[in-house]
């Protein structure tokens, strides 16, 4: 194969450097709306109120969402799919764990608030997310190509602005102990998300050998800081062994361990579970069923 000479590429990375590089003027925008509160308060908000105007899921940025295996990881990251969707994001789900067809099931008991949605319901649910929520139909392994190809499709022909990858060690190429590839693919997710301005939810699991009597930090995650220093934020989701060891009474815990743009963001929140519908609440904020717009509900 012929070599591009670095004289005919020249012209081009020229054009690059021009656009990359600019005066500290040209930013002065952006840092008004920081002080001034705009830029920090965009993005779609946890399922709990009181953290509304500390943390966001925004755009551009990666979100790692880290536990145990059984702490409901995934079953959390449904809910915040919800929540995008409720305020008009469209998402992807990226899930090479749960078909298709269990994580809607999921979604519709978790809108409903019922352990068996009634099917005017399910197919008014279908009908509101047709225009919201979109799924890879795969199950196994994806490799980073064409993980970023499907990726590029979905933003560029759905407006998709949220994704959730479920989860890193389905990426194939990725072994379980090669912390420096895990590190490098973590790296090219926040590249993806920053140039085509999504937010990417990443869920990862905790090292082996941890129980839920451990409580977690993001130094048990496996591959720790290669991961965690490399995400813009650490969500970590752990679940209490013995409930009534703890004052609250909570079912589990929701640990911001990382919010790089939200200062003092930083907290653990009790969470307590509805099994019936299996969303994570507050006492002060029990689950509300989702009122679906009229067309949906008029088929």
């Amino acid at each position: 194969m012929t070599e591009i000479s670095l004289d005919l590429l020249a012209p081009y990375l020229e054009v690059e450097a021009e656009r990359s590089i600019l005066s500290a003027n040209e930013f002065t925008k952006d840092v008004l709306d920081y002080y001034l509160g705009g830029e920090r308060i965009t993005g779609v908000k946890l399922p709990f109120p009181h953290m509304a105007d500390k943390f966001r899921l925004r755009v551009g940025e990666v979100t790692l969402l880290g536990g145990i295996n059984g702490s409901g990881k995934s079953l959390f990251a449904g809910q915040l799919l919800l929540c995008a969707m409720m305020e008009g994001k469209r998402c992807f789900s990226v899930s090479l764990e749960m078909s298709p067809k269990y994580q809607l099931a999921r979604m519709w008991r978790q809108a409903s608030l019922d352990v068996t949605p009634t099917l005017d319901y399910g197919l008014a649910f279908n009908a509101w997310a047709s225009t919201r929520l979109w799924f890879l139909d795969k199950e196994g392994s994806i490799d980073m190509t064409h993980l970023h190809a499907c990726m590029r499709y979905a933003v560029d022909n759905h407006g998709v602005e949220y994704i959730l990858i479920d989860s890193l060690m389905t990426i194939s190429g990725i072994r379980h102990d090669d912390y420096t590839a895990q590190k490098e693919l973590v790296c090219q997710l926040a590249d993806i998300a920053r140039d085509l301005e999504v937010h990417i939810i990443l869920i990862a699991h905790a090292r082996k050998g941890m129980s839920m009597k451990e409580k977690i930090d993001k130094w048990s995650i496996r591959g720790a800081g290669e991961l965690t220093d490399r995400v813009d934020n650490v969500l970590l989701l752990g679940r209490y062994y013995r409930k009534d060891d703890y004052e609250s009474g909570a079912d589990g815990y929701l640990s911001i361990a990382k919010a790089r743009h939200f200062d003092g963001a930083e907290e653990d929140i009790d969470l307590y579970l509805d099994m019936a519908s299996m969303n994570y609440y507050l006492p002060s904020d029990p689950p509300k069923k989702m009122e679906l717009d009229d067309e949906a509900l008029d088929g």
